[in-house]
Order: structure tokens, then C-alpha cells, then sequence
């Protein structure tokens, strides 16, 4: 298999930032062998799996990536052998150019080789995503024999598990079932996600109703919004019964959950509860509700608009809350758009949102061309929408780091406002699950200051 002929007919050097040697020169970078895993966003996004053999790295593109349940088994088309310099590139490969797109490291690491033939080959991958066996085999009767298969080894999980979070004893259920079907993400591996972002999510959520919006089938399928959690929420889940004048189910009240601790939040997840919305207040230790500490803009891109355009809007908004002496805190919503927090005292629970209001529509005036500050759908093509209404103390906004019901498991993220600046395409601020992790590692929580220094509204 160790060949790069091929790898260098398809690039040309001039053209691509990607690595292309010009002599097929074997090289060793360890004793243990290395694999990586890369994120390709080319004309649909997959993930090429890479493992050190014989000086170069043997190659499979995997549609839906290796996260996958013990048996399950996915397409791996085999590809041209890549050089050992590959495991380290990321970047973005030209338009016009063989593979074109942006790649990213998602994951590395060594590996134990247990089988290695011309039909099969069979590892046990130790990295920081991806652990366990996995075996790569030409597909039977296959015409094409590029065309593998990838099955993941180990034994599936049979019923519930009951587990011990902290000093609490939950019982887990479906855990192989996939969540994510674009990607293959489990239950299992949304419920992880959320164990590990809980040190940055929880002070977020911290005393605020939650309002879980739950997709039993997956992403791809039916959601739903659940307010009151009364019915089936164990008793040392905290809630707080609140007023619903608006309840399309004309309960007067709703017993909304409060996450303020790792077993209430796995709890949320094991409902299938992918997102989770909180208002831009709290409540006091006896449920009593307090004005809003949080001034929120949500910025929605309409038709033939983008994230890039969210980001110049977001440099406006800036602008307008600098000079009125507010501080604001950027980070995608995990969908299509940005949202912008200032963190505020105030008394008069309305008062937020009249100013949110009144900056909106000043800036649409302002800026016509760019901006609409009304939800009317005919005057949003080419616009990106200031939308004010989220203030409203009977409204929520998606709360960070939360996951988003979307195909690749995007998630509402922090970012700098360097991000904001410097963003000139759309993938450059859609982080993945996975990816906010890293960034977490790497960055810590970007919104750890959010409520150190509040601002007061201009009279």
C-alpha cells in the first residue's frame, strides 16, 4: 500500500498548502505508530482516517466518522496513501483543487496493530476522541475495491445502566442509540459531552429555569419544549413553580427544573434534552424571580445572509453598547447565528428589553442595507435580524456550550472578539461538540467574566 505516487498526481504544489513531497520518502516518526483523524468540510463533510504503515499514512474517508457503537459498521472508502507531514496539517485546500475544503485535526494519537492484510485490517486506536478496536475490511463482492468497511469491536450494552453521578444513582437508558444520525453520535456520547463540559456549562445555568427541549428520536426527528418536569423529575432535582400566563396547554403554572449540579444535568441528558434555554434572570433560594442580569441580542442571519454577517452587525452592536459604557460578551448561537450578552444591573424587569429594542432599531435605520430590526419575514432577505424580543422575561435564549439540534452537533460557543473580526467564512465559527471541548482545554470558559463587572442602562 505504501505509495505516494498517486497522493502527488492529484496535488499540485503551487496550488494546495497541504504537504507534497517530491520523492516517495519513507519516513519513521516513533516506535508506537500513529493515527489521525481529520474533519474534512470538501463538498460534504467526512472524516479521513489516517494510520502510520510502512513510513507513510494508509488512508480511509469515513462519511459519518468513528464514533459508533460496539458492532456498528459504516462505509470507509479507501484512499491514496498521504505523507507522514499529513498527520499535522490543517487549513484550507483551494477551490478548483483535488479534495477542496477546510481540514481540521479532530483527533491523533497511537495505536496497536492487531491485523494487517490486503483485506483487512484490524486496531485498537488510543487517542483523545476515539478508544478501542476498530477493523477495516474490503467490502464483499464490492466491483470498486476501494470500497471498505468499518466496523467498531466490543460488546454492545444490554438495557439500562445504572450508574453513580457524584451522590446521586441514576438509571441510564438506549445508550447506543444514535442521537446524531449524520455523524452516528450516541446517546452514550451526548451524555459524555455533557459530563465534560459541565465545569464551564453549570455556572451558566446556574439558578435560572430551564426549559429542556428534548428529542427522543433524534435530531433529525420531532422535538418538543418541556417546561414542567413535575411528572417524572426525581425529587432531588431542584425546581421552581413558576406562572405560564402563555401556556398553549392553559396551565396557569410550571414546575421548571434547575441545574445546578452534574447528576441534574445528566439527568436532563438521559432525556434526550440535546438543548437547553434558559431565561436572562434567576431565581432567588425561595423561586422568587429576580430582575435580569443579562441584556441578550440575537442575531439572525435572514436569506442570502451568513454567521459573516452576523459578525459585522455584532461590531455595531459593540460600538453602541461601548459608548454606553456596557461590555459585550459574543458566542454563536450553534445554529445559523451570534449572540451578544452584556451583563446588567437593573430593577424594572422590562427595562432590558426596551433598550435592546430601541439600539436595534436604531442601528436598522442606520444601517437599512444591513439590518432589520422587525420579524417580518418579506424585509429579511439579505439582512441579518437584531432580534430585541429575547429580553422579554417570559422568553429564553439557548444557553452556552448547550448542543443544538443540528446535523453535526454544533453547539452554542463562546468566542473572541478577534473571532468576530476576523471571520470571513461561515465554518470558521461552527464548532462541533468536539470541537468546543478542545477549545474549552485549550481556552477555558470565554464567558468566565460575564457577570464580574455589570453595567447600568443609560437613562
Amino acid at each position: 500500500m505504501a505509495d505516494l505516487r498517486e497522493y502527488r498526481r492529484r496535488r499540485d504544489a503551487r496550488r494546495t498548502p497541504e504537504p507534497v513531497p517530491d520523492e516517495d520518502v519513507p519516513s519513521r516518526r516513533s516506535d508506537q505508530p500513529i493515527f489521525v483523524v481529520q474533519e474534512h468540510h470538501a463538498r460534504r463533510l467526512h472524516y479521513d482516517v489516517r494510520l502510520e504503515r510502512d513510513g507513510v499514512l494508509v488512508s480511509w474517508a469515513v462519511p459519518k466518522g468513528l464514533l459508533m457503537g460496539p458492532g456498528e459498521v459504516r462505509l470507509a472508502v479507501h484512499t491514496e496513501d498521504h505523507p507522514m507531514e499529513y498527520a499535522q496539517f490543517e487549513g484550507e485546500i483551494p477551490k478548483g483543487e483535488y479534495g477542496a475544503g477546510r481540514v481540521r485535526i479532530w483527533d491523533h494519537g497511537t495505536y496497536e496493530l492487531t491485523k494487517w492484510s490486503e483485506t483487512e485490517v484490524a486496531v485498537e486506536l488510543h487517542g483523545e476522541q476515539v478508544e478501542g478496536g476498530f477493523v477495516f475490511f474490503r467490502k464483499t463482492g464490492a466491483e470498486d475495491a476501494e470500497q471498505w468497511m468499518v466496523r467498531r469491536t466490543g460488546v454492545r450494552a444490554a438495557g439500562p445502566v445504572t450508574v453513580r453521578v457524584d451522590d446521586r444513582t441514576l438509571k441510564l437508558s438506549n445508550l447506543e442509540k444514535v442521537l446524531y444520525p449524520e455523524i452516528g453520535l450516541t446517546k452514550a456520547e451526548v451524555l459524555d459531552y455533557y459530563r465534560q463540559v459541565a465545569p464551564v456549562l453549570l455556572p451558566h445555568l446556574a439558578d435560572r429555569p430551564v426549559t429542556l427541549r428534548r428529542y427522543p428520536n433524534g435530531a433529525d426527528g420531532p422535538g418538543f419544549y418541556e417546561k414542567d418536569v413535575s411528572r417524572h423529575a426525581p425529587d432531588w432535582v431542584r425546581t421552581v413553580r413558576l406562572a405560564t400566563p402563555r401556556s398553549t396547554k392553559g396551565a396557569e403554572s410550571a414546575d421548571y427544573a434547575v441545574i445546578a449540579d452534574l447528576p441534574t444535568l445528566m439527568w436532563a441528558a438521559n432525556l434526550a434534552a440535546l438543548e437547553l434555554h434558559v431565561p436572562q434572570w434567576r431565581v432567588g433560594p425561595r423561586g422568587g424571580e429576580h430582575p435580569p442580569d443579562l441584556l441578550v441580542f440575537d442575531l439572525d442571519p435572514g436569506p442570502d445572509t451568513s454567521i459573516v454577517d452576523c459578525c459585522r452587525v455584532a461590531e455595531l452592536v459593540r460600538a453602541e453598547l461601548d459608548r454606553d459604557g456596557l461590555r459585550g460578551y459574543p458566542k454563536t448561537s450553534g445554529s445559523k447565528g451570534l449572540q451578544l450578552y452584556a451583563p446588567v444591573q437593573v430593577r424594572a424587569p422590562r427595562r432590558t428589553g426596551a433598550y435592546a429594542r430601541e439600539l436595534a432599531e436604531r442601528l436598522a435605520r442606520r444601517h437599512p442595507e444591513l439590518i432589520v430590526a422587525v420579524m417580518t419575514k418579506a424585509r429579511r432577505a439579505g439582512r441579518v435580524l437584531i432580534d430585541w424580543s429575547q429580553n422579554n422575561p417570559a422568553k429564553t435564549t439557548v444557553a452556552p456550550y448547550s448542543l443544538r439540534a443540528r446535523p453535526a452537533a454544533t453547539a452554542s460557543t463562546p468566542i473572541s472578539w478577534d473571532e468576530v473580526t476576523g471571520c470571513t467564512e461561515a465554518d470558521q465559527l461552527a464548532f462541533t461538540a468536539r470541537q468546543v471541548l478542545e477549545r474549552v482545554r485549550k481556552r477555558g470558559d470565554l464567558l468566565a467574566g460575564l457577570h464580574e463587572e455589570p453595567g447600568r442602562l443609560p437613562r
